[in-house]
């Protein structure tokens, strides 16, 4: 069903009006009334009735070249969400309410777009729907529509910056990958040290950890140990000294 809907009736003519729809009623071009939901026989010419669907409606603008400040052509496309508000002020104010919107969205999209740079616009994506609603809430009240929601639906860039923002892309996360694997190697140096003192400080602490280590070499299979040849002088001694 459309958006309007206009019936040109002859006397005694039948009619309804669904109650999803606003209804004003015209006698040889003058405003009578607003009519509502419900069924209407009428019993003299010359009458019109003007109806309005009053669900809500949606405007799509497919993507468009924008310059931002820094005159890079963004390629922008839009959805919004709207209804009439006040059939009256929407039949004297304009013929076709949704091609009215659609020029009022691309108008208010070149404003936005136009203040910022390329980067901060891609950066802050998320909240220029609300920048937006702000902006077409007024034009939209002057013609009797009233605007439920808008959103940036994409963003296309051009080739060349495209490519220039991968590559930045790019460096970024190896330059991460860099930073962790340094956090990384850090991390494993400060352990290490720890161990260290503790074992500078607690001697016996190296000799156990001596021990774990053979009983792990040791629970293999077929496994020849040598131990102690950097230590056979004090063996040696201690033997000799019946220790």
């Amino acid at each position: 069903m459309a958006l309007i809907e206009t019936l040109h009736l002859a006397a005694g003519f039948s009619f309804s009006i669904p109650d999803s729809r606003a209804a004003l009623l015209f006698q040889h071009g003058a405003f009578v009334r607003p009519l509502a939901p419900g069924r209407y026989r009428l019993w003299q010419g010359g009458h019109q009735v003007v109806q309005y669907d009053l669900r809500i409606q949606q405007v799509i603008t497919q993507g468009q070249d924008v310059l931002t400040s820094d005159q890079v052509a963004l390629k922008i496309s839009t959805v919004l969400l709207y209804r009439v508000a006040d059939a009256l002020v929407s039949y004297r104010a304009v013929a076709d309410p949704a091609a009215t919107l659609y020029v009022e969205v691309q108008l208010a999209l070149r404003e936005l777009v136009g203040s910022t740079t390329s980067e901060d616009f891609l950066k802050s994506k998320s909240s220029h729907g609300a920048a937006l609603l702000e902006a077409l809430r007024p034009r939209a009240a002057a013609l009797g529509l009233e605007i439920e929601r808008v959103e940036i639906r994409d963003v296309m860039l051009p080739p060349e910056l495209k490519k220039a923002f991968m590559a930045a892309l790019q460096q970024r996360q190896e330059a991460n990958a860099s930073l962790e694997k340094a956090r990384a190697e850090t991390a494993a140096i400060r352990t290490l040290a720890n161990a260290a003192k503790l074992m500078r400080d607690h001697p016996e602490l190296l000799q156990l950890r001596y021990l774990q280590t053979l009983g792990e070499i040791g629970a293999g299979k077929a496994t020849t140990l040598v131990l102690g040849l950097t230590e056979s002088d004090k063996l040696a001694s201690k033997v000799q000294s019946g220790i």
